[in-house]
């Protein structure tokens, strides 16, 4: 270029080609204190930007139907505002990622997509089961399976069985707890009675208290079927006690 030739070449006293060492020593420098100071930049440690962490849910399954069909045979009244934005010009809209799709398998597309599920909060990742889950799934189904095929008296003998089954179970933990609460009574009271009070007859007042607790807990345990059932509770076959008119 013009640079390189020397100052004999320009003034055209000398037909050998020539070169501006000073020129190019110039350039050479400066390209190396770039690659210097490029270098530099990328050995400096990066100011990382602590931005929040968002938690998104596993994903889960659709619970509303899809109507591709509803607006079939329809007419939809636009405002001015959606005409100039156009977010009403296509078959269906997204109102969730503000998109519109041409046709049904499109939009089918883009809400089983990655974007759409993003904005709803969600990963592309489901949620692995336990076998528990998917057992009790199993069992759902079987039984919506069997409630299909009962008829209604087959199904109030089956409440009722539940029902009674319930009930047993609540009658037992109900005992469960105050055998519990009976037994903290008797170490509770042991304790004291081994506690040295110089009183002989303390032992014995222990022991009464103990046995008036014991028997009135069972009779309150044992009247609670017979009170239920006075009050036209019979959970032996879920009926109402009759009534004289």
């Amino acid at each position: 270029g013009v640079e390189s030739m020397s100052k004999a070449a320009k003034d055209g006293n000398n037909f050998r080609r020539e070169w501006d060492k000073e020129a190019f020593e110039k350039k050479a420098k400066e390209r190396y204190e770039a690659e210097l100071a490029l270098e530099e930049d990328r050995d400096r440690p990066r100011e990382t930007t602590t931005t929040a962490i968002v938690q998104r849910a596993p994903l889960q399954r659709r619970t509303q139907e899809l109507r591709l069909d509803k607006y079939v045979n329809t007419r939809q009244v636009i405002t001015g505002a959606q005409a100039i934005a156009g977010s009403m010009s296509g078959t269906y809209h997204c109102k969730v990622c503000d998109c519109v799709l041409r046709d049904s398998a499109n939009y089918l597309l883009h809400i089983n997509g990655k974007k759409h599920n993003r904005m709803l909060g969600m990963t592309m990742r489901a949620e692995r089961s336990t076998v528990e889950e998917v057992r009790a799934r199993l069992e759902m189904h079987k039984n919506e399976q069997l409630d299909a095929e009962m008829s209604t008296e087959e199904k109030a003998a089956l409440f009722l069985e539940q029902f009674d089954e319930r009930v047993r179970q609540r009658d037992e933990e109900e005992r469960a707890v105050a055998r519990e609460k009976r037994q903290l009574q008797k170490e509770r009271k042991r304790e004291q009675k081994e506690l040295p009070t110089g009183q002989g007859s303390s032992s014995d007042a222990v022991d009464a208290i103990d046995a008036t607790d014991t028997a009135v807990e069972e009779a309150v345990d044992e009247a609670k079927p017979s009170e239920m059932t006075a009050m036209g509770f019979d959970f032996a076959g879920f009926g109402g006690s009759k009534k004289n008119v």
